[in-house]
């Protein structure tokens, strides 16, 4: 937990050291002795706890906030890590900087003192609350029973980050160009406001979607203003439906796709335009055709025909009919098609930062 120093904030006592911390530096890990506070002069800090693989998002540190108090003041173990979100000027407190100040203040003082440590500590429950706002449940492959899995990104985050980026790009959003590209601007401060203080996704996890959706391609920021850039607000809305439909649905009917089959789904995706669509968008697809396509000079084919049967089974094309080794034909509905691939392809995108999270998080 973080106390905001009043506005008059004492001055700190002469030699007291600085820290300067580049974006993803670590001023503590979760665990460490607590020999020290700080002070944070300018910059942003990210408070996050383990666990499992995953991350729990607990805080975000702001300039002149203290952080790191409650181990320092009760001398247990740092109960959560804290991480550089930008670069990070900090002014340490040392125990016997702290000792100096403490000499010198009437003994109620620090008994209030005390009487604050204890209800922070208590309050730090709130670790726990928040650790099942950052679990998906999944049913085991081993004996179909429910069990928690610990993400850094949930479906819930997503949404959440969804409608408020809608919410504000409807209301306030301004029309502007980036790349050549049309869109909507969008002032993240606003967003912040929605997404992390009403709907309390914590800014790192919102930065984190903004990054995914702009390496999905319907989003960027602008470095000149910091603001967003909306490309795609229909395809936003449209992706924020289709992810509450799959999370409402049973797991065993989600379109939960393979990255291989995900491949193949783009592969296919690729050359759809060589294929004549019919009266009702339906277009029928040589899928020998795709792989000589995409076959490399060293005669490797990029898939088996096999391995096209995941398409089918989630209702992305019809049952496969094979004429010959050069004629194995499949039916798709082209627009829908295609909508399905940006859905994954953004799916994939929000899976691989979890990917990387949880890397992160893993022992070396």
């Amino acid at each position: 937990m973080a106390i905001t120093p009043p506005s008059s904030t004492p001055s700190t006592p002469a030699g007291v050291p600085s820290v300067r911390l580049k974006k993803g530096q670590f001023l503590f890990k979760e665990g460490e002795n607590a020999g020290a506070m700080y002070l944070l002069k300018t910059g942003n800090l990210r408070i996050f706890k383990k666990k499992g693989d995953s991350d729990i998002e607990i805080e975000t540190i702001r300039s002149g906030q203290i952080v790191g108090e409650l181990a320092f003041l009760d001398g247990n173990p740092r109960s959560a890590s804290g991480e550089a979100l930008t670069e990070c000027e900090l002014v340490e407190i040392s125990g016997p900087s702290f000792q100096q100040v403490l000499d010198k203040i009437p003994e109620w003082l620090k008994i209030l003192m005390r009487t604050l440590v204890t209800r922070l500590r208590v309050a730090s429950t709130r670790i726990r609350q928040l650790e099942s706002a950052s679990s998906e449940f999944v049913y085991s492959e081993k004996d179909g029973k429910r069990v928690a899995q610990y993400v850094y990104l949930s479906a819930s985050d997503v949404m959440k980050t969804c409608a408020g980026i809608l919410l504000v790009a409807s209301r306030w959003g301004n029309p502007a160009e980036l790349d050549g590209k049309k869109g909507t601007d969008i002032r993240v401060a606003l967003l912040q406001r929605y997404v992390n203080q009403i709907m309390q996704v914590p800014v790192a996890k919102l930065t984190s979607v903004l990054d995914a959706f702009s390496l999905a391609g319907f989003m960027k920021t602008d470095e000149a203003t910091g603001n967003v850039i909306l490309f795609d607000i229909n395809f936003l809305e449209q992706f924020t439906h289709y992810m509450n439909e799959e999370n409402l649905q049973d797991p065993s009917k989600r379109h939960d796709i393979s990255n291989k089959g995900f491949i193949i789904m783009c592969l296919v995706a690729k050359h759809l335009s060589k294929f004549p669509k019919d009266s009702n968008g339906a277009s029928t697809v040589n899928v020998a055709e795709v792989m000589k396509l995409e076959t490399p000079a060293d005669g490797k084919a990029p898939f088996r025909i096999d391995d096209f049967a995941e398409l089918v089974k989630l209702g992305y094309a019809s049952n496969v009919t094979a004429k010959s080794n050069d004629e194995v034909l499949t039916t798709i509905q082209a627009e829908s098609y295609l909508l399905a691939v940006r859905f994954q392809r953004t799916l994939k995108t929000i899976e691989a930062v979890n990917e990387q999270k949880k890397k992160a998080g893993s022992p070396k």
